[in-house]
């Protein structure tokens, strides 16, 4: 399979890996909505931010990248990115994952 190597609007290349249904759904999951009245309240954005982080990423240009005893993006790595590239690379993370439909051919 190909690498799939991105960088983020700082600079740094990360690679992307490929998730699997399941750990997609888990992301998915995360993040969930309260009505109160007329508002919608969105809960644990923070949380599902780092979990596509931990399921998604595969390397990059990190100090010594290493997986958690879950095989997941540990806490060493996670700190090195700022609250930019956090949120950057969990969208990034999120549209390289192709469910229900055919893989670009770029």
């Amino acid at each position: 399979m190909k690498k799939n190597i991105q960088e983020l609007s700082t600079g740094r290349k990360v690679e992307i890996r490929e998730m699997s249904i399941d750990e997609i759904d888990e992301c998915n999951d995360v993040a969930y909505i309260i009505t109160q009245g007329e508002e919608n309240i969105v809960r644990n954005l923070s949380k599902a931010r780092t979990s596509w982080i931990r399921y998604g990423l595969g390397g990059g240009d990190f100090k010594n990248f290493k997986l958690n005893d879950n095989k997941q993006v540990s806490d060493s790595v996670v700190r090195q990115l700022s609250e930019v590239e956090k949120s950057e690379l969990a969208v990034v993370i999120q549209g390289t994952q192709y469910v229900g439909e055919e893989k670009p051919s770029h």
